[in-house]
C-alpha cells in the first residue's frame, strides 16, 4: 500500500491535486491511499502516531508551520518520505536539497505536471522499499530482494527467478511469489514469465529484451497491458 499524502491550506488547491493523483492512478493495479491536512503540525502529528507518507506533496506557503519546516520536522522521523513541494514562489529552492525534496510543482496546478511527478515517485518508492522473500532451495535459504529480480519463470512445478547475482530455483506458485513484491514494479507478460520493469531494455511484439540480455516470451492478449504499464511507469505516453 502507497500512502499519498497532500498538505496544502487551500481546499480548492487539494482538492485539484487529489483529482490528478486519482486519475494517474486509475486502473494501474497499485495498492494505495490518500491522505489530506491543511497545515504542516496535522503533518507531523499523523508521523508521530507511527504512520508512513510514501509520497507528500507539501505547499510552502502555509500559517503556522510552513512547508518548508515541515519538511525539516518530517526527516527527524522518516527520511524516505518523497517530497514534491507545491509553490508559486522559487526563493526557497535551495532549501530544498536540506530536507531531499524530490521536485518543484509551480501553482496553478497543471495535471500532466502531477501526473509525471508522481509516476516518478511511484517507481522509486518501490525501488527504496526493497521487499524481500525468502526462498527454500536445495542448499537451504536464500533472501531475495526485489530490487534484483530481473524475471520469473515457472517451469512445471518449479519457478525459476533471475536476480543481478545468478538463477535459483524453489517449488510454487507464480503469482503466490510475486504477490509478496510491489506491483508497480512487476508485470506478467506471459502464463509463465512475470518481469520487473526497471530491467526492461526494449520491447517488442512478440518479446521482450531484458537488460542482461535474456529474451522473454509476450502473450499476445498481454502485449498492450504490459506496453502500458512499462511507459506509464517511465513516465511517458504512447
Amino acid at each position: 500500500m502507497i500512502t499519498i499524502g497532500i498538505c496544502d491550506d487551500e481546499l480548492d488547491v487539494r482538492m485539484d491535486i487529489k483529482n490528478a493523483i486519482l486519475n494517474t492512478m486509475i486502473d494501474k493495479d497499485i495498492e494505495y491511499q490518500v491522505k489530506e491536512f491543511s497545515n504542516g503540525e496535522d503533518v507531523i502529528k499523523y508521523i508521530e502516531l507511527d504512520n508512513e507518507i510514501d509520497i507528500l506533496f507539501l505547499d510552502i506557503q502555509m500559517d503556522g508551520l510552513d512547508g518548508m519546516e515541515t519538511a525539516r520536522k518530517l526527516r527527524e522521523y522518516d527520511r524516505t518520505t518523497e517530497i514534491i513541494f507545491v509553490t508559486s514562489i522559487g526563493e526557497k529552492i535551495s532549501e530544498a536539497f536540506e530536507v531531499r525534496a524530490f521536485r518543484f510543482i509551480k501553482k496553478p496546478i497543471q495535471h500532466e505536471v502531477i501526473e509525471k511527478n508522481l509516476k516518478e515517485c511511484v517507481v522509486e518508492v518501490a525501488k527504496k522499499r526493497g521487499c524481500f522473500l525468502k526462498i527454500k532451495t536445495d542448499n537451504g535459504f536464500k533472501k531475495v530482494y526485489s530490487r534484483d529480480l530481473i524475471y520469473i519463470e515457472a517451469i512445471n512445478k518449479k519457478i525459476k527467478l533471475c536476480t543481478k547475482e545468478g538463477e535459483l530455483e524453489c517449488r510454487g506458485n507464480l503469482n503466490d511469489i510475486v504477490s509478496n513484491f510491489e506491483k508497480q514494479l512487476f508485470i506478467q507478460c506471459h502464463r509463465s514469465y512475470i518481469v520487473n520493469m526497471i530491467y526492461i531494455e526494449e520491447i517488442y511484439n512478440r518479446d521482450i529484451i531484458m537488460e542482461n540480455g535474456a529474451r522473454i516470451p509476450i502473450s499476445r492478449n498481454k502485449y498492450k497491458k504490459v506496453v502500458d504499464k512499462y511507459f506509464w511507469s517511465i513516465g511517458e505516453d504512447i
